[in-house]
């Protein structure tokens, strides 16, 4: 059976009939609990008294990064005392509880299959709910710096490059590592170079939106990914990170300590069709050129 959506999949009414309504409270105490795949996103989806779109497509506000899901796949919407589930005529169907379903009142405990994506509905203070959410913590984040780590980063990556590539839309790669930061190390001690990682993603933290992706992918290897940006903005993305970082010394427990970075940068429309590994490589042979040629700056 084929997987991809097609027009006849998804009459139009059932997308735009109503618009979808996100409040800041989640006043129905209800979330969706991702059990497969294992992923290093988040494994919680809190629900609210709104209406949320399950699928391929871009605009669902869960968007499912799955071959077997259809474009507009599934919509879970709240009705006065419970969470309604309805199938929007997807190619491989919605099941709960390994039945199909067309539509089904959401009960706690149920399991949702969409594709090759299982989810488990839950209250928002049910210690299942919280421990998956803790685990992902755990599995995305780099303890020492807090910035997303090397395996939440492939992840995240190649879901942006597939993103970028089937909707034409700009994606940017800014790699970094800090400058002599063996002579950091061996001058200052082990202790002081946390401190000084620590201390680097901090600052850098405040530059970066929300939507981009701050991540150490080596020792004292960094990357961040920009989503829908331009060339010229992701090159000024990369200079202020630069400039952030060589601004002022960094306080240590052993006294303040001058710091710098080199940087490389790549970027795509979208329409060039390069894989993760291309972008990397492009941004990786930036990163190199800026350290040959004298470090504290950026090539692109």
């Amino acid at each position: 059976m084929s997987h991809q959506n097609t027009a006849l999949n998804l009459p139009q009414t059932q997308v735009s009939a109503a618009p979808v309504e996100m409040f800041a409270e989640e006043a129905s105490g209800a979330c969706l609990v991702r059990i497969q795949p294992a992923a290093a996103g988040s494994s919680v989806t809190k629900l609210t008294e709104g209406r949320l779109r399950m699928g391929r497509g871009a605009d669902c506000e869960c968007e499912l990064n799955d071959d077997f899901a259809s474009r507009y796949h599934t919509v879970i919407e709240w009705r006065g005392d419970h969470h309604h589930l309805m199938d929007l005529g997807s190619t491989n169907g919605t099941y709960v509880n390994e039945a199909r379903v067309m539509e089904h009142r959401l009960e706690q405990g149920d399991q949702i299959r969409i594709g090759s994506h299982v989810f488990k509905y839950l209250p928002v203070g049910d210690v299942e709910a919280k421990y998956h959410e803790e685990m992902s913590q755990m599995m995305r984040t780099d303890p020492l710096t807090q910035a997303y780590n090397r395996r939440y980063f492939e992840d995240a990556f190649q879901r942006e490059v597939l993103r970028s590539s089937r909707h034409g839309r700009g994606l940017g790669v800014v790699m970094f590592d800090v400058d002599h930061f063996k002579g950091h190390n061996d001058t200052q001690g082990h202790i002081v170079g946390d401190e000084l990682l620590a201390g680097l993603c901090r600052r850098i933290k405040a530059r970066v939106r929300g939507d981009e992706i701050l991540a150490r992918i080596g020792g004292e290897e960094f990357a961040v990914v920009a989503v829908e940006i331009s060339r010229e903005q992701l090159v000024k993305l990369a200079e202020d990170i630069r400039a952030i970082v060589a601004s002022r010394p960094f306080e240590t427990s052993n006294g303040p300590v001058p710091m710098t970075i080199s940087v490389g940068v790549a970027h795509t429309t979208g329409l060039e069709m390069y894989s993760p590994k291309e972008l990397m490589d492009m941004a990786d042979k930036k990163l190199y050129e800026a350290k040959g040629s004298g470090r504290n700056r950026v090539c692109f």
